[in-house]
């Protein structure tokens, strides 16, 4: 193994040697280092891949006789290609079978799309849009480009100073605008200074070889002392000089007309770079890397009174066809739930949101929304009353409000969430009335692929009891016999878990536990988050696109219909989608009745009490085990294995030297 990459070292080594090739990709990390800082958009982490791949593929087609316009076409090709790649996160499965491998195409290719001409709409509408997808593209070809250039300035044109400038003005620009700690920067201009003298030297030496000029070898050592000594003189000289002007210039340029109007359009269309939005039930949007919320932990040691705190009055009545109201009736009351927004992102912590995009929408103007079928119009009139909570509650999903309104998307058409201004408000929405053999007869194959690829999301890690516990509950284990369908296999899970005993008096989450599986496998007691939090994980590792909403449970309306809504009947639940029928409610938390039960029992006449909702007719497996599986011998057995391997090679190593020094002594 040692001789392979002896031969690799010595047959890929450069004529100016590999020192200049380590030296610019450290330059290279320092930019990568103070990107990652920044820390501008959750998909900045890209810039560690492109960058020195940029930089690898530009030093090779500066070696090969190729002409300029033909490696800047293939730099292009391969640039857009693996940035494209990277960020749809369209690496191939581990998977031999080509139709999973072309689902994941396909839904991640779509959903990439779907991000990418939702931030375009935003922008060509005048909108806010904190879709990051675009912004982390460009990112990723700048330091692909710039990388790549630094190569082939530096061993096609022998003028490294080019390459290292450009970069080194994406580095100022960046420590600029995003406050990066100037270290990176005076670490770079060391390293510029180190490089361009030992590329002139390398130059020279070429030189003096083409001209048989004899020379010793000891002048390399001399110029890397001296250069390197020059470079610590300006790393001194760079830490010191910007406190005198940086800041004085900086804010002058700040002030410029041009500079002012120019970052107001990039805040307006990159909202979501570096742009913290935090309101009274949203998290932070981010990606797999943010740590996650339970929306209802709140509701765990609330006081009594704040419990009972008033948050809201409503009323609602159904609308029929010939324009007439109605007050809802108690099964339509019971099975629609007063909806804020829904989560998306589930990070093994919790649930975050990700990236949207801001339209404005005037008021009594229709929202663009899907055409599901089986909908009941509704008209709701809200009054707010705790605090100045923007966020719009609605009965199912709303169609238009008597205000503006701001309307969040996920890509263009997926709805997240309705903010506005003021607290009282009208709104028209749409409820589902598909039935359960409605709801059977779909096929999941025509459910979208962007829906299937951003609501069938875990992240990894997800422990395989999980899996196998899903598998187990939904009954899809057994590969022999016909499939149940995705109704069936969804209302097995929301069964299942409403065997779990619900509690408020339950501890957190271990921070190093995941909260689903520690709810299903060891807690085995809680609220509503764990109960909708588990649905949605089970859910989606069978496929099945499911989502966690929050918002609050309907009351019994007074003698007015008027419905009051408190603290306490906050409340988080499951809505699954279904091809044609967008998304229907779920709910495992056993406390409530569920929306998909035949006909609810809770508020309704007292002629009607008696009446049993429809009965599941599978059996359920009984509730897993909360302890732990004993670990295995191979899982104790592998650390040593690995270590003992390690020892040996370089052993190996180590006495293969020392006999070569032995024998090359006795030839003496």
């Amino acid at each position: 193994m040692s001789d392979a990459l002896a031969w690799t070292w010595n047959r890929y080594r450069p004529n100016e040697g590999w020192l200049p090739f380590f030296l610019l990709l450290a330059a290279i990390g320092c930019v990568v280092g103070a990107v990652i800082e920044a820390d501008w958009v959750p998909e900045v982490g890209i810039v560690r891949v492109m960058a020195p791949l940029g930089l690898i593929l530009g030093v090779v087609l500066a070696k090969r006789p190729l002409r300029t316009i033909l490696a800047i076409s293939i730099l292009a090709l391969y640039g857009f290609s693996l940035s494209f790649v990277i960020l749809g996160q369209l690496w191939p499965p581990l998977t031999l079978d080509w139709r999973v491998v072309r689902q994941h195409w396909l839904q991640n290719g779509a959903l990439f799309f779907d991000q990418a001409i939702s931030w375009f709409k935003a922008v060509a509408n005048g909108d806010q849009s904190y879709e990051t997808i675009v912004f982390a593209f460009g990112l990723s070809l700048v330091a692909w480009f710039l990388a790549a250039y630094m190569g082939w300035t530096a061993y096609r044109q022998q003028r490294p100073l080019l390459g290292l400038s450009a970069m080194g003005l994406a580095l100022a620009i960046n420590g600029f605008y995003s406050k990066s700690p100037i270290w990176w920067i005076v670490l770079f201009i060391g390293l510029t200074a180190l490089i361009t003298a030992i590329f002139h030297y390398a130059n020279l030496e070429r030189e003096w070889q083409t001209h048989h000029v004899d020379y010793s070898d000891e002048i390399r050592l001399d110029l890397v002392m001296y250069s390197g000594a020059i470079a610590m003189v300006l790393l001194s000289f760079a830490m010191v000089l910007p406190s005198f002007s940086i800041t004085k210039i900086s804010q002058a340029l700040q002030q410029q007309p041009a500079v002012k109007k120019t970052e107001a359009m990039l805040e307006q269309a990159f909202a979501g770079v570096r742009q913290p939005r935090i309101n009274a039930e949203a998290p932070p949007p981010g990606a797999s890397g943010a740590q996650g919320v339970m929306p209802r932990a709140y509701l765990i040691g609330s006081a009594p009174e704040l419990l009972q705190l008033v948050q809201m009055t409503a009323v609602a009545q159904a609308v029929a066809p010939d324009g007439t109201l109605a007050p809802l009736n108690p099964i339509q009351l019971q099975q629609n739930r007063w909806r804020g927004l829904s989560y998306d992102i589930y990070t093994g912590r919790g649930w975050t949101l990700s990236e949207e995009r801001e339209e404005t929408i005037p008021a009594n103007t229709a929202i663009p929304l899907d055409n599901p079928q089986a909908q009941q119009t509704v008209l709701q009139q809200v009054k707010w009353y705790s605090d100045e909570r923007r966020l719009r509650y609605v009965l199912g999903m709303p169609l238009q409000f008597d205000q503006d309104v701001t309307v969040l998307w996920r890509g263009l058409t997926d709805l997240s969430r309705v903010q506005g201004t003021g607290t009282t408000y009208e709104i028209v929405s749409q409820i589902s009335t598909a039935s359960a053999d409605q709801l059977r007869q779909t096929n999941p194959a025509d459910i979208p692929a962007t829906i299937l690829a951003r609501y069938t999301q875990l992240p990894p890690g997800i422990p395989d009891r999980v899996t196998a516990l899903a598998q187990e509950v939904a009954g899809v284990t057994d590969r022999a016999g016909d499939l149940p369908t995705q109704y069936d296999q969804t209302r097995a899970l929301e069964h299942f878990l409403r065997q779990y005993p619900y509690s408020l008096d339950v501890p957190m989450p271990p921070n190093d536990r995941d909260p689903v599986e520690f709810f299903l496998f060891e807690l085995q007691s809680g609220y509503c988050d764990y109960y909708a939090s588990s649905m949605v994980v089970l859910a989606r590792s069978l496929g099945i696109p499911a989502r966690v909403v929050i918002g609050f449970l309907p009351q019994p309306p007074d003698e007015e219909n008027v419905q009051t809504i408190r603290q306490i009947n906050g409340h988080s639940w499951v809505e699954v989608y279904f091809a044609g029928y967008g998304w229907i409610t779920f709910e495992p938390t056993p406390a409530f009745n569920s929306p998909q039960d035949s006909l609810a029992t809770q508020f309704l006449p007292a002629e009607l009490g008696n009446i049993t909702p429809e009965p599941f007719a599978e059996t359920l497996p009984t509730i897993p085990p909360a302890d732990e599986p004993p670990l295995t011998w191979w899982q104790i057995l592998w650390p040593f294995l690995v270590a003992g391997l390690i020892v040996a090679y370089f052993s190996g190593r180590y006495w293969q030297r020392r006999r070569r020094r032995l024998l090359a002594g006795q030839d003496e």
